[in-house]
């Protein structure tokens, strides 16, 4: 479920909606109320292109330095990939998108709300509030403001 805060005649009204299928939602209503809505098309508007970061692979044993596309890779960049597998099945928050973390908001063993930042990303020049899909408490964070992440990567951890 999401969480959407809309502006409609200067008045704002918080949506939460339910993907029940790729094209039909159920909007939950401030007042109460149930909206079943079933998209019948939509048009990408966006204008950038995401291409995926390039693997950098494990170093080999010979104690050459790797190579990507007959290049040598800089050895500050083996290695250094984190893990995107929550330790003991926890619930997790990872990177929805390659950005670098401006700031944290959250330490191990807060509680936090459905809807509070957890974390800010720019992502291409754009700073995204990374929230809480869940009430719950933060086990652990795994990366702290400047650091870069790629999609996919382990951000924190809720207990489970």
């Amino acid at each position: 479920m999401r969480r959407y805060t809309v502006r409609i005649n200067d008045t704002d009204h918080v949506l939460d909606v339910e993907e029940l299928a790729h094209d039909t939602f159920t909007v939950h209503l401030a007042d109460g109320r149930l909206v079943d809505v079933v998209l019948t098309d939509h048009q990408d508007l966006a204008q950038a292109v995401i291409t995926p970061q390039l693997e950098v692979p494990e170093p080999h044993s010979t104690g050459t330095a790797p190579m990507v596309a007959d290049r040598p890779v800089p050895p500050a960049a083996v290695g250094t990939a984190r893990s995107t597998v929550p330790r003991g099945g926890a619930a997790a928050m990872t990177a929805p998108m390659p950005g670098v973390v401006l700031s944290v908001e959250v330490a191990p063993g807060a509680s936090v709300s459905r809807g509070q930042t957890l974390l800010v990303l720019e992502a291409m020049k754009m700073k995204n509030d990374l929230k809480a899909d869940r009430d719950g408490v933060v086990a652990g964070v795994h990366v702290s403001a400047g650091d870069q992440v790629r999609h996919g990567d382990l951000l924190l951890e809720f207990e489970a």
